[in-house]
């Protein structure tokens, strides 16, 4: 016999309705408080970027973002982009510091489109140093091994998918993700239109390399270290150049100084770093230098009126010699 089913009282009902109101209750609640953002979320979100920055972190374009040109088949892929000495390493991370210490000032750069060269894709950099020896300094200091030179500037040159030069206290870099066909006339069409846009200045930077010996020279060896060169402190703006002679491999190196007495100074300072780290004095034959060394590695230090000069990590003495005195010969050449 089924069971009837029990009728619901009035007390029951009421009770129902009211548990019934107050879940819609909550319910309405809770879809309010999520139309609602937390005040901090809201007050970011509505914040402007903090002035002088970009989403990317870059600056709003600076003075090399002018210099820029319009180039037929160049497409902008992006705005240009620039950077300070702050923020610098957001952009080029790992090699600021070929930069920053050189007086870099800042940097803008544009990525672009060439349609007509299998659609690659370039990034151009321009790179304010400040003078033109910190500019030449950053050039020689990156430069790949083998690189040949090419007519486009004083200092400029290729690899198979770029081109590095500089004018004046600017540096560039024009850099694409490819290499091979027509890329290389490209490159060059468009550092032509840049370089006109490049203000011109009269200061020349590398002038040193003129005191250097051409004979068993490696040119795309020759570096302007800004600081700290041959990890020595303070030893700043020091010209170098790696030779192969028949007597062995020797480096050059040259500093022109304010006075005779500074570029003394730190011909001294010098010789008693290499003393400090266990060199010791080496006999020479013919005019009198302060020869010094440690195993096979062979220093020679001299000063010629306000230049300081000589050789570094020579593989024999013979060729330690036989460089300085090559070099002191161009140096009074051309004092």
């Amino acid at each position: 016999m089924a069971r009837r089913k029990a009728k619901a009282g009035p007390a029951q009902r009421l009770a129902s309705y009211g548990i019934l109101a107050l879940l819609c209750l909550i319910t309405a609640w809770l879809l309010f408080q999520q139309s609602r953002f937390n005040p901090a979320v809201s007050a970011a979100l509505r914040a402007p970027l903090l002035p002088g920055l970009t989403p990317t972190g870059a600056r709003p374009p600076a003075a090399t973002a002018a210099f820029f040109p319009e180039v037929q088949g160049f497409t902008p892929l992006a705005p240009v982009e620039s950077f300070g000495p702050d923020n610098l390493s957001d952009k080029i991370d790992g090699k600021a510091e070929l930069y920053l210490p050189a007086g870099f000032k800042e940097m803008s750069c544009r990525r672009f489109g060439l349609e007509a060269a299998g659609k690659a894709y370039l990034e151009v950099f321009i790179y304010d140093m400040g003078a033109p020896t910190n500019a030449y300094a950053v050039f020689s200091g990156q430069r790949r091994p083998g690189s040949p030179d090419i007519p486009l500037t004083a200092n400029a040159y290729a690899t198979a998918n770029a081109l590095f030069f500089t004018k004046g206290r600017f540096y560039v870099e024009i850099v694409a993700d490819r290499a091979g066909g027509e890329l290389a006339n490209y490159l060059t069409a468009y550092a032509g239109a840049l370089l006109t846009k490049l203000p011109e200045e009269g200061e020349k930077a590398g002038d040193l390399t003129v005191l250097l010996p051409q004979e068993g020279l490696t040119r795309e060896s020759i570096r302007l270290c800004a600081t700290d060169a041959f990890c020595l402190e303070g030893l700043n703006n020091v010209l170098t150049g790696e030779y192969s002679l028949k007597s062995g491999k020797a480096t050059a190196f040259i500093a022109r100084r304010e006075t005779p007495e500074q570029a003394r100074g730190e011909a001294r300072r010098y010789l008693d770093f290499l003393a400090a780290n266990g060199y010791k004095p080496a006999k020479t034959q013919g005019p009198p230098m302060e020869a010094l060394a440690l195993d096979n590695s062979f220093e020679i230090v001299f000063v010629e009126g306000r230049t300081l000069a000589g050789v570094h990590d020579a593989t024999t003495l013979e060729a330690a010699q036989e460089l300085a005195y090559k070099l002191r010969a161009a140096i009074k050449a051309k004092p």
